[in-house]
Formats: C-alpha cells, sequence, structure tokens
C-alpha cells in the first residue's frame, strides 16, 4: 500500500471499506477514517518507515483522542514495530490500537475486531 491519501483510500474501497476521510499528515504518513460493514467508523494511520516508535504510536493515540475515535489501526509500510511501540499501544486504556503491516479486507476485520496491539499483519 502506498503513502498517498489518495491510493490508501482506494486501497481502502478494493478491500470493501467505506472511506469517510483522507488526509494526508507528511510525506510518510497519511490518515484514513473508515467505515467498516457494520457502519462503526474507525481511524487508519498508514506510515512508511523501517521501525515504527514509541512517539508514533503516541501520535496516533492523540489523534484518535483528538477526533473523538476509540478504535483505530496503525499500519507499518515497509516496516515493522518497536518493542516500545508494541507495549505503549498495549499500555493506552483510552483506545484500542491494532497494530499490522497492510490493512486487511472490511469482513477479515469485522470477522476478528480489533485487538489492542495485535499484529496481524
Amino acid at each position: 500500500m502506498d503513502v498517498s491519501a489518495r491510493d490508501a483510500a482506494a486501497h481502502a474501497r478494493r478491500l470493501g471499506y467505506q472511506v469517510i476521510t483522507a488526509e494526508q499528515l507528511r510525506a510518510v504518513r497519511c490518515l484514513l477514517v473508515l467505515a467498516e460493514p457494520s457502519g462503526q467508523p474507525f481511524a487508519v494511520m498508514v506510515q512508511r518507515r523501517a521501525l515504527i516508535t514509541a512517539a508514533d504510536v503516541q501520535d496516533f493515540a492523540e489523534i484518535l483522542f483528538l477526533r473523538r475515535l476509540s478504535r483505530g489501526l496503525l499500519i507499518a509500510v515497509d516496516g515493522g514495530f518497536s518493542n516500545e511501540a508494541r507495549r505503549t499501544a498495549r499500555e493506552l486504556s483510552h483506545v484500542t490500537m491494532t497494530l499490522m503491516t497492510e490493512l486487511p479486507p472490511a469482513n477479515t476485520l469485522a470477522a476478528t475486531g480489533l485487538n489492542p496491539a495485535v499484529d496481524l499483519g
């Protein structure tokens, strides 16, 4: 998946999600707000980096808080998550955050749900 908001939104649509918003936050980071098949909105932050850190997880948690979303996927494109990033995601009590390396199809996500700090990709 590319990290342009336009390409990420098109990819999400192909996977069966309804795209509510798509924003380019930085050259290597975009934010989507998607609706799963049940209609529940959640955020997806897509970031291209070799290593996603605890600071990235905290940034995403702050975005979720400010936008009043309690669930989100943080996707590492062409990279992975540091141990500190995984620990930080587990420790956040006000959000459910799933760490992944790719966006799953909408029907798969609906079946498994969003589990905190689980790397499904």
